[in-house]
């Protein structure tokens, strides 16, 4: 990432705001990393959410197949029986039993007439269904497609961060070795005390990171770029450039 700084901005800022550049996209860098696992985690239900109401799907299926059996099983035992009373009909010579066993044979019809129309329904049920049970089944390999693809695009930006901030690194290792060790003391301080930038501009005499009012004589030194300045108030190393806007009085 490119910078662009005035060749006559003291060497020392110069480094520091290459080194805080890095510094800031290394932060960006781990922040991405650490957002891969849930985003991985986060892919991975929604896989296996599309798949568990694929499989729920399935099992209501074999439910109903199950009942549809069961009816089946049903007016078998049924049929039987009518086969039971029609052959003790033609066993007996008693007119009152023959007469039972009629009426035995018609309440047997009339229920398995009972149990064909509630095996009629089941079956429209059952043909209304499949339809769904395809759906959910191509709802599910897209989402198992779709997690697979999107873990190897996770899984390639991991290696490819990785690079980055080892290379990074080494970037940093390299700056570090052309600054004051005491400089680098006191900004690796102001990066874990304060947030954002900690090589800051100056903006309309304020200070780019606090906001606060600079004292005249911390303007003058800072563009003068002769020496390292910091802000009275919070610390932060201040810079100037001359696209920056000073008060008139200091103005060219």
């Amino acid at each position: 990432m490119g910078i662009n700084m005035p060749a006559l901005m003291n060497e020392n800022i110069r480094q520091l705001l290459i080194l805080q550049d890095r510094d800031m996209k290394f932060t960006r860098l781990e922040d991405e990393l650490e957002s891969l696992d849930p985003e991985r985690e986060s892919a991975k239900r929604d896989s296996l959410k599309r798949q568990e109401v694929y499989d729920n799907a399935k099992q209501h299926l074999v439910q109903l197949e199950v009942r549809r059996k069961d009816l089946d099983n049903d007016v078998e035992t049924k049929k039987e029986q009518i086969n039971k009373y029609a052959q003790q009909q033609l066993e007996t010579r008693k007119n009152e039993e023959y007469t039972a066993l009629g009426r035995e044979i018609d309440h047997v019809k009339e229920a398995i007439s009972k149990i064909e129309d509630e095996e009629l329904e089941l079956l429209v049920e059952i043909d209304a269904y499949k339809p769904k049970i395809e759906e959910a089944k191509g709802i599910a390999e897209e989402a198992k497609a779709h997690e697979i693809a999107t873990l190897s695009d996770f899984d390639e930006r991991e290696k490819n961060i990785e690079k980055e901030l080892e290379s990074l690194e080494d970037e940093r290792d390299s700056l570090i070795e052309k600054l004051d060790a005491k400089l680098v003391r006191h900004y690796e301080k102001l990066l874990e005390t304060k947030s954002g930038n900690v090589v800051v501009g100056v903006d309309k005499g304020n200070c780019g990171g606090c906001h606060m009012k600079l004292q005249a004589q911390t303007l003058v030194d800072t563009k003068s770029g002769r020496d390292m300045v910091t802000c009275t108030n919070c610390g932060r190393l201040l810079y100037y450039t001359r696209e920056m806007i000073m008060p008139d009085e200091l103005a060219d």
